[in-house]
This record gives structure tokens, sequence and C-alpha cells, in this order.
């Protein structure tokens, strides 16, 4: 593993220094070789490259000793065939500690047909609309800090968060001099992997082998809706979105005597969140509360009773600022909170406050290069009890730098 990371490393070293030379250029591949008058299809890719430090606790990886395992990376091409008709595909791969561990997938493919500005229809692998950011989260020159805030988009979670294979209703409805709604309706199947987010989660929080075993993510059914108002005050939209996940399962192992041998959840997972956000001159303003409740069963494997059910709700939220200098300076800052249990938001381990400092600096166009500072309160995301045992954490702030370089063609 260690070689295959180096390997991965020196990819993007020598990727990096080409996308450099060659001013990173998007690519234009045209069809006229085949004889048609089709449009060019349109080639974009980036890369990322980031380093965390912590002072407490490994957080996002084995960041107490500073962990460049932080890289995100990926390509997409788009083509317009025909009026009206947009196909888009991206790869996309990344590392962030023991999550994604440079293994590739479609990140989304999908075709679009808009009927006319009240309604469109995507099908295919299709972003999940949720939010300011869920499906614009790769785009790392879209905002200005290395981080979001983690309760609300982790990071980790984008095998989980990010797309359905299904079905997207769109459309937009002008209210005249009242402004505007934006809609989205989507329905479809989550497929996640066995080195993503979700499946760590579940892995670290078991017993070790042989005692316990973890063995692998079912697909689930996903369906959900995200409304837009785009007031008549300029700069200023309101959201709202949420969704249903049902039959989100996985498998597991408690060897007896310690439990009952293989095991299956079966969980269903509601989901809202509101988002404000406000764009005035070099100002951004954001805020936006995230909340879900996970509740289902533990089947032993193959058997229709449950040997135990539980039920958990969580919630986050923050508020953010950037001011954009010139072309090339940004500052941003914000303040969020996340409870992993709502019932004990007063569990230090439960809960994780953080206020971030972020500062962006665009040396081209295709270029940024990025510094952040977070104090952080609580230990609620740390998720890994292997290398963050239980007994050693405590309500004591502690503090995470983070560095982050993109480069996008």
């Amino acid at each position: 593993m260690n070689l295959n990371r180096s390997s991965h490393k020196l990819a993007l070293s020598i990727t990096a220094s080409i996308m450099a030379a060659c001013g990173a250029q998007a690519y234009d591949v045209p069809l006229t070789s085949i004889n048609t008058n089709l449009p060019p299809i349109d080639f974009h890719g980036f890369i990322s490259q980031g380093f965390l430090k912590s002072s407490d606790y490994n957080y996002l990886g084995d960041t107490k000793a500073g962990s460049f395992q932080f890289t995100e990376m990926g390509i997409n091409a788009a083509f317009d065939p025909f009026p009206r008709t947009h196909i888009a595909i991206q790869g996309f791969d990344y590392d962030v500690g023991d999550v994604g561990q440079y293994q590739p997938f479609l990140d989304y493919a999908s075709a679009e047909y808009t009927f006319n500005d009240y309604v469109g229809v995507r099908a295919g692998r299709v972003r999940r609309p949720n939010g300011i950011y869920n499906s614009i989260q790769d785009i790392d020159l879209a905002r200005t800090s290395v981080l979001l805030p983690q309760g609300v988009y982790d990071c980790r979670w984008r095998d989980f968060s990010a797309s359905i294979d299904g079905v997207d209703i769109f459309g937009n409805v002008s209210l005249d001099k009242a402004g505007s709604l934006s809609y989205e309706v989507y329905a479809g199947f989550v497929n996640m992997t066995d080195n993503g987010g979700v499946a760590r989660n579940i892995q670290n929080g078991l017993p070790p082998a042989p005692i316990g075993g973890f063995d692998g993510m079912d697909q689930c059914e996903a369906i959900g809706s995200q409304l837009w108002y785009n007031t008549p005050v300029n700069g200023l939209r309101v959201g709202l979105s949420g969704g249903y996940i049902e039959n989100f399962g996985y498998k597991i192992t408690i060897a007896p005597p310690y439990g009952p041998g293989d095991i299956q959840a079966r969980d269903n997972i509601p989901f809202g969140m509101a988002s404000v956000e406000y764009i005035w001159k070099s100002w951004t303003f954001q805020s936006e509360y995230f909340s879900y409740n996970v509740s289902g069963n533990q089947y032993a494997f193959d058997a229709r009773v449950p040997i135990s059910y539980s039920s958990t709700q969580m919630e986050a939220w923050y508020v953010g600022a950037a001011y954009r200098f010139n072309k090339k300076f940004e500052v941003g800052t914000y303040y969020t909170e996340y409870y992993g249990d709502v019932s004990q938001m007063d569990n230090s381990q439960q809960f994780q406050k953080d206020v971030a400092l972020s500062f962006r600096y665009d040396p081209t166009d295709w270029w940024v290069l990025k510094i952040e500072g977070h104090l952080i309160h609580g230990t609620g995301l740390l998720q890994d009890n292997a290398v963050n045992p239980v007994r050693d954490q405590n309500d004591n702030a502690w503090f995470m730098l983070a560095l982050k370089t993109t480069f996008s063609f």
C-alpha cells in the first residue's frame, strides 16, 4: 500500500508539472474526422493535493504526524450532440486517510434533455442535489475553504452523498417581479463502495478481527427534491431540500460468544436541509442547516425477527462569509456545529464545533493555493476509534492546519 501511494504521489507530481507547463488548457476533440457536423467533445480535468496537520487527534487521516493522504482528481467530458441535449461523464479518484485509497470510480454519467424552461429530464448516474455544495463538492474553484463544514459535507462520504443511479427532473419557473423558482426531483439507487466513508465508519465501530468482520454494503433506494427560491433581492436565494433513503443495508459479523454471528442491518434515513446564500458586491454569505435520522433493525442473518432496533437523530449547521479582494486573493471564515446524536448534545464525543479561517490565492485562472486553520471543540466526527481511543478523547479544544493546491484544465 505504501508503494502504491508513493507511485500515485509521483504520478500526481508529474501530472501537475505537465499541466503547469501546458498552461492547463481545456481540450476540445472535433468529430469532423468521422464525417459529421456534430459539435466537439469538451474535456476538462483537475487534480488536488492537500496536507493536514492536527494537534491532538487523527482526523481525516494520520494527521497528528502530518498527512498527505488528501488527494482528489477527476477527468470529465461533455457533449451537446443535438439541440437541448447534453451528455456528461466524469471519472473520479480520491484518497482521504483510509477512505478512497486511489480506487477510481464513475462519479457521474448522464444524458439530459431540456423540453423548455419549465421541464427537463436527466438520466443515468446523476448528481444528487442537496444544499449549496453537494452537487459541486469536487469543484475546488467554487469555494474559498479547503474543507467544507464537515458535519454537512463530509469529504469521506462521496460515494454515498454525491450521486444516484436514476432519474432527475428539473426546471425553472419565473415569478416575474417576485423572482423565480428552480427545482429538482430525483429517484434512483445509491451504490456504495466497501472502501468509502460510510463503510469505513461501520468497520471502525466493529471489534477487531477475528471477533468483528465487515461483509459489504447493499444497494439502497433514494428519492428526494430540492427547491430554490431566487428572490427579487439581487444575489439572495433560499433553498429547501430533503429526501428519503430506504433499505440502507450492510452485513457484519460479531463472532460468538461476543455476538450473534452474521448480522444483516436495514435502516431508513429521512433527511432535510435549509439553505440561504447572499452574494453582495465582493461578499458571499451562506448558512445551512442539515438534519437526518437513521432508524432500523439488525437481524440475525437470513432471519426475519430483529435482534435490535435503534434510532438516532443527527444534525449540523454552519454560518460563513467570504470576501474577494481582487482576482487573486480571497479570505473566508465559517463556524459550524455537528451533533451525532441530539439526545447527547452535551457529550463531547458526540459533537464537533469548528471555527475555520481560510485564505485563497489564485496565481492563474487554473491554479489555486489555499491555507486554512481550524479550532475544533469535540470529537464527534473522528469516527476511527482504532487511532483515536475513546479513553483518550476529552472536551479540550484542538487545532488543525489544512493546505491544498488544485490544478484544473
